[in-house]
């Protein structure tokens, strides 16, 4: 987590008085140096002592839903009242909402690479940003966008080609076992570039009562990249930002609803507002989900990381997560596995049922939960916000 003294010496806001909290309500949990090593293998079997299988989370709504389809429609055209006023809309299919598995798996790995110290799965390179969006040291002379790049080594490793690591003088399987090697467990588990992941998520199905009026909302800025950076690791360079060091792994506060903001320069304007589409709270979201090759102490992981159990945090998805959008209750784990697999139905290993508790005793005891960054989760996805 962030440390105000750190911020202080070098001339920024405390992140943690009242008004920052307010204004940037999140925080994030700290990386390691190194990072963890993961336990991959490759896809030409199913080994004997591995899970393979299906798994389905059910989860429950508390507060409303906003996955958007990056379309304004009319109220009308959503089914709510307010005629053709514009409207942000979610993402459906065949007329229904739904959560797609993208959405589930990036929110789940993102806790999952927190919790087991992995590297940050984020490109190294960011949008380009406006100049005057940047603090001054930051600033350069001229105007318009400037590109800002991450140089941290703790974030996503790419994996060389084949062709590349044998011009070494490698073989095909000494490439491949040291790739496997050097990947961290999120790598391992959920794909890097150059490695396919284990898990294999379908759209999540959504049911319960339908919203009859848009949702107001704060109108959201996209995020300020330099923020990243920890405390004297952003550095102009070459006309850009060159950030040498990131924070960590960034999550959000908690807090009641919000439905506008105020925009700094423009209080006698009053605060600003915008209306999406939106699942509201009460409604189901059931997701099926194929796993290959895990280890019961991975499934484990999976799980907390996916919001099971005591202590684990708040989890979110879809956008406006600073508005207080998106807050959900995993309420039920099901589903099957078999120890190694074949696709002759004879050969078939006899199916289990999962034990999430039993999962994720295994994951403890072989020393996969880092517990004081799932505290550091858990500290601050439940911090309120002013």
């Amino acid at each position: 987590m962030r440390d105000p003294e750190q911020y202080e010496e070098h001339g920024r806001n405390d992140p943690l008085s009242p008004e920052q909290r307010q204004e940037h309500p999140y925080d994030f949990v700290s990386l390691p140096d190194e990072p963890a090593r993961g336990q991959a293998v490759g896809h030409h079997r199913f080994f004997a002592d591995r899970l393979t299988g299906r798994l389905i989370l059910v989860y429950e709504t508390l507060t409303p839903l906003h996955v958007g389809s990056g379309v304004f429609e009319t109220a009308a055209e959503c089914g709510l009242s307010g005629g053709s006023k514009p409207v942000r809309g979610i993402v459906r299919k065949l007329a229904r909402p739904v959560l797609p598995g993208s959405g589930w798996k990036g929110v789940v790995r993102a806790r999952f690479e927190a919790i087991t110290r992995s590297r940050l799965g984020t490109e190294t390179r960011l949008s380009k940003v406006e100049s005057w969006k940047l603090p001054g040291v930051l600033r350069p002379e001229r105007e318009g966008k400037v590109s800002l790049e991450i140089t941290d080594q703790r974030v996503r490793v790419r994996l060389r080609s084949r062709s590349v690591a044998r011009s070494w003088g490698e073989s095909d399987q000494e490439v491949i076992a040291r790739q496997l090697s050097n990947l961290s467990p999120a790598e391992a588990l959920f794909g890097a570039m150059g490695y396919r992941g284990r898990i294999h998520p379908g759209d999540g199905v959504i049911e319960g009562p339908a919203s009859r009026e848009p949702l107001p909302v704060p109108p959201l800025e996209g995020p300020a990249a330099h923020r990243l950076a920890k405390p004297g690791e952003a550095h102009r360079a070459d006309g850009g930002v060159t950030i040498t060091k990131v924070e960590g792994r960034k999550f959000y506060y908690d807090g009641p609803l919000l439905t506008s903001r105020s925009t700094k320069g423009n209080e006698n304007r009053g605060p600003t507002q915008e209306l999406i589409d939106a699942v509201p709270a009460g409604c189901t979201i059931t997701l099926d989900i194929h796993l290959e090759s895990l280890t019961e102490g991975e499934l484990g992981l999976l799980l907390v990381s996916a919001g099971w159990g005591e202590n684990v945090g708040i989890v979110r998805f879809g956008g406006y997560k600073p508005a207080g959008l998106g807050k959900v209750r995993l309420k039920e784990v099901k589903g099957e596995v078999r120890r190694g697999w074949s696709t002759r139905r004879w050969h078939r290993p006899p199916p289990e049922a999962i034990g999430p508790a039993r999962a994720v005793e295994a994951a403890r005891k072989d020393g996969l939960i880092d517990d004081s960054a799932l505290a550091e989760l858990h500290e601050i996805t439940t911090r309120l916000r002013p």
